[in-house]
């Protein structure tokens, strides 16, 4: 009676299996598409410190300052570059799996395992169908495979993204380059404003500069939000394990 009780508790949990691992798999998708434009605002970037340098090196002394900013700004390129690369790669390679999990509810899954076994019973004549019946089903050999459905699934989503945490370093490594991105923006508009006759030049460049900061920081509030969301779910989705194997 025990047994049975088990297994029908984590039969009606298992809509909410299925809903938490969607959630899951949903937000983290979420902070990728967030990052989407992350190589186009990199290139920009780059793109305005390299025009920002030439009218630098045609100020001569009034542009001493702003020459070394957008050589540091190269390097905030750089860094955000190499982080696309590696957001790139884990999304691309591993696309077709995260959709089709997302797409998969455990609850789902453990059912079919189960039909799996139970179809042979068919063959079977009428008292060894009887006698199965009887005592070879037991509920908690169902409740065992479901329980390990769940760790299994969450242990494919580690593999599949590095899981929510790497998403999180990711939004915290973008993060600090808007930070000091901002911080020259700021010493670019400083800068400007003791440039004499290159001052609209320059700070047209600080203003260009804030603009991709703005940009950068909606990027990271939105994957923050996405990021927040997904820890909830993926700690759901360990509550229930935990619940399951007790």
């Amino acid at each position: 009676m025990q047994d049975q009780v088990s297994s029908n508790a984590y039969d009606a949990s298992n809509p909410q299996v299925a809903q938490y691992q969607q959630e899951l798999f949903g937000q983290c998708r979420n902070t990728f598409e967030a990052f989407q434009g992350l190589g186009d605002v990199a290139e920009d970037m780059r793109i305005l410190s390299l025009n920002a340098e030439l009218a630098a090196g045609r100020a001569g002394t009034y542009g001493v300052s702003i020459r070394a900013l957008t050589q540091y700004t190269r390097e905030l390129v750089n860094r955000l570059e190499q982080i696309n690369l590696e957001m790139r790669k884990v999304e691309a390679f591993h696309e077709d799996e995260e959709v089709e999990a997302a797409e998969t509810p455990i609850a789902v899954e453990a059912e079919e395992e189960y039909v799996e076994e139970e179809a042979p019973v068919e063959e079977y004549a009428e008292d060894a169908y009887e006698e199965y019946s009887e005592e070879s089903y037991q509920p908690e050999f169902y409740e065992e495979d479901a329980d390990d459905s769940i760790s299994a699934a969450i242990a494919k989503f580690e593999e599949i993204n590095g899981g929510v945490k790497y998403l999180n370093e990711q939004a915290k490594r973008i993060a600090e380059v808007v930070s000091q991105s901002n911080s020259i923006a700021t010493n670019m508009a400083i800068e400007a404003a003791t440039a004499g006759q290159y001052e609209d030049t320059f700070t047209n460049v600080a203003n260009d500069m804030r603009g991709f900061v703005d940009t950068l920081k909606n990027m990271v509030t939105r994957a923050q939000d996405s990021i927040e969301k997904a820890f909830r779910a993926e700690k759901s989705l360990k509550e229930l394990d935990a619940a399951a194997r007790q």
